[in-house]
Order: C-alpha cells, then structure tokens, then sequence
C-alpha cells in the first residue's frame, strides 16, 4: 500500500512539473528562446545549488570572526562526597545534600586576534566568488546552446524554404514543357525529364520538413519548454554581426571577462588563502569571554555573579598535524594554478579559432551568395533558350541542379557564420550580453 502511494506522489509531481513547463509562443523569437532556457535550464540550478552552498560555507568562516552571545541556564539537585575531593574530616558526614544548584548567565565571546579564521574567512569568500563566476560562466554555455540550436531551426527551415522555391520552378517547367509536348515542339523524353525533376525535389522538400520538425523538437527539449512543433523560427538576431578582430587584443579582453577565468582565479587565490589559513595556526590566539548572571540554589535563591577572562592559545608541538595540513594545502594550490594555466590555453585557442571560423565563413558566405545569383541567372537564360527552341530543357534541369546546390552552399555557408561569430562571443565571454538584447 504505501508503495502504491509512493508511486502515485511521484506520478503526481511529473504531471505537476510537466504543467508548469512554459509554453513556446507561435513566433519564437532569440530573446524569447533565451529567456526561457535561462529560467528553466537544470544546469542553471545545478550552478545556483552550488554559489548557495559556497555562500553558506562562507558564512560558517565569517561566524568565527564575529561575537557570539548565548544564554548557559542550569537548574540541578546534587549529592556530594567529600572524601572523592580529598576531603575526610572526622566527626563530619562525607556526603552532603541533597542541595539545588543553580546557575543562569548570558555570555559574551570574541575572539580578538585569530589570524587563522581571518584567513580561512578570506579563503572561503574567494570560494564564493569563484562559485558566482561559474554561475555567470553557465549562463554564458546554456546561451551559446540554445543560439546553436536556434541556429539549427532556421538552417532546417531555409533548406525547406529553398527547395519549396525550387520545386515550383521545376513544376513550372514541367508545365511549360507539358504545353510545348502539346503543341509538337517538344519530346516526350522532356517531359518525363521535367517531371522526374519535379518529384526529385518534393522528395527532398518533404525531407527538409521533417528536418525542420526534428530541429524544433530539439530546440523545445532544450529549453525545457512544452515539447511541440508548433511554432516557427526567424530571428535573423541568431546569426549574429561583426567581422574580423584583432587577435592579441581579443584573447586578452577574453582572459579579462571569460567567468569560468575568473573562477580559477578566485580558486588560486582561495588557494593560497587557505595555505596562510593554515599556517597562521601556528600563531597564539587570543579570546575574550564575558559572562554576567545569577547564581544559587534556585530561580529564587540566588544571587548576581560574573565572570570575565581572556585566553591565550599558544601551539608548541601539534605532533606534525599543521605541517600535514600546509602540503595539504600546498597540493591544492598547485592543482588550482595547473588549472589555471590549462583554462587560459583553452581561452586562447577558443579565441583563435573562433576568430579564425568567422573570418572564413565570411569568405564563404560572399562566394556562396556570388554563386547563388549567377545560378538564378543562368536558370533564367536557359529557360529563355528552351522557349525559344534553341536547346531542350536538359540545359534548363541542369541549371537548377546547380542552383539548388549553390543555395544549399550559401545555407550552409550562412549558418557556419552565424556558429561562428557565437563561439566567438562565448570565447570572449559576452555571449548572453551579445544575444539577449
């Protein structure tokens, strides 16, 4: 039974969370898209978990730093032995009471010099820091996501749109080849050639569709939205804008903005914070405790007492225990700047490659885009030709082939470009700042 209900809690709570998905509006646009994934993206709240946890340790540290005052409240009914004090008089009973004893005081405690916790508390903020900066360095991956995907919706929906245009120019063709058959000015042999063009072309448009409906589904999964097709994709926003950079300039505006830089900074630092953290142990530590209350027999019989003292720790021998816990430390530190060197390799090549890709697809997407129009302009002549019986339409079947590979080209070419300049802006590190305007 309490199985059964188990299973229908958790059932229960599916159903719940899979309401409360957002719903993908008919017109998605960029901004929309990566407003939605910033809201509900699992990696998001994993990193989010994560700067809560660090917040909370520093916390922890900082407590030691600061005063602490609580209530100490004893009411107690004791016997004693004197003989277990050392205490045997002659003539007199050993044991006394029962007696009530009574103690209640408000204390007062801080600590006046701990270099150690000032240390650690110093260590544990960098932490922190570093936790903030890789929840700022998972909003920059979730939108360089979600901009791929948005990318790849509307490369899927331009290679439907461009065999969509080319199908009708092969059906118009086909139709004109048909009326010329007709007539006696054209073979057989020609319309069968037209009409094998026309379904080769409705074969691939309904491919593309499909294709377009797969990228939409992903693009939903992604951002953990209702999964549905139903809705259409056209923010020319995705593919992005600028040029050529400079190189230098660039990788070191990168190393100065990346987050998930910065977070192994705030790692080193954190490091080496800990290693003083635990160096400083070694230094006395003074503590100041003030007590004030009542004290008696009972809540009624008693009388005011206080209580004032410093204390002064001074480590001498620790049995190794410190110098343990420094190469500990020491081993952290020159994991943290191994690191740290390996992220800024990685920040170099994603800058140069990155700049690299963008300065080549904008060569290809020139070239593609050339080649597109001169092969709109040879499906016209050719057409013109076969009208005027100089040539079959072999020329003119031909003629779109190579159309219909020279806009596939510039498809390809624009959605390269588009990938490009938003790896690009995720190498610098504005990736949600350059998209999410």
């Amino acid at each position: 039974m309490m199985k059964r209900l188990f299973l229908f809690l958790m059932l229960t709570a599916t159903i719940a969370k899979a309401q409360n998905r957002s719903t993908l509006p008919s017109e998605l646009t960029l901004r929309q898209a990566l407003d939605i994934a910033l809201l509900n993206s699992s990696t998001l709240r994993e990193a989010q978990a994560n700067l809560e946890r660090s917040a909370g340790q520093y916390q922890q540290a900082r407590s030691v730093l600061l005063p602490q005052l609580f209530v100490v409240a004893r009411q107690a009914i004791l016997t004693q032995n004197l003989q277990g004090f050392g205490i045997d008089l002659e003539g007199f009973p050993s044991k006394l009471g029962p007696f009530g004893s009574m103690d209640a005081r408000i204390v007062l405690s801080q600590d006046v010099l701990n270099i150690a916790g000032l240390r650690s508390w110093q260590s544990y903020k960098q932490r922190r820091e570093s936790s903030r900066y890789l929840f700022e360095n998972a909003r920059e991956v979730v939108t360089l996501n979600v901009v791929g995907a948005y990318l790849q919706a509307l490369r899927a929906k331009a290679y439907r749109d461009s065999l969509t245009e080319q199908t009708r120019l092969a059906t118009e063709l086909h139709d004109l080849t048909t009326n010329r058959f007709r007539q006696g000015v054209s073979s057989e042999l020609d319309t069968n050639r037209a009409q094998q063009q026309v379904n080769s072309l409705e074969q691939q448009r309904l491919e593309a569709e499909q294709s377009y409906v797969t990228a939409k589904l992903d693009l939903a999964n992604l951002l953990q939205a209702n999964i549905t097709e139903n809705f259409e994709v056209s923010d020319p926003a995705a593919y992005g804008t600028g040029g050529t950079m400079d190189r230098q300039a660039t990788v070191q505006a990168a190393l100065a903005s990346r987050p998930d830089y910065r977070a192994t900074e705030a790692t080193v630092r954190a490091a080496e914070l800990q290693v003083k953290s635990i160096e400083a142990t070694r230094v006395p530590m003074l503590r100041v405790t003030a007590a004030d209350g009542q004290s008696g027999t009972s809540p009624v019989h008693n009388v005011n007492v206080y209580d004032v003292r410093g204390v002064l720790t001074f480590p001498i021998f620790m049995g190794g225990r410190i110098r343990g816990e420094v190469r500990e430390a020491e081993g952290d530190l020159r994991e943290a700047l191994a690191g740290q060197e390996r992220e800024r390799a990685q920040i170099e090549t994603d800058v140069l490659t990155a700049i690299s890709g963008v300065e080549w697809a904008s060569k290809q997407l020139d070239a593609s885009s050339l080649n597109v129009g001169l092969s709109r302009k040879e499906v016209e002549l050719t057409r013109v030709r076969f009208m005027q019986g100089v040539a079959d339409n072999t020329e003119v079947v031909n003629a779109q082939d190579r159309f219909s590979r020279a806009a596939d080209a510039r498809i390809r070419a624009e959605y390269t470009l588009g990938l490009a300049r938003a790896n690009l802006a995720r190498a610098i590190g504005v990736a949600e700042q350059a998209y999410r305007k």
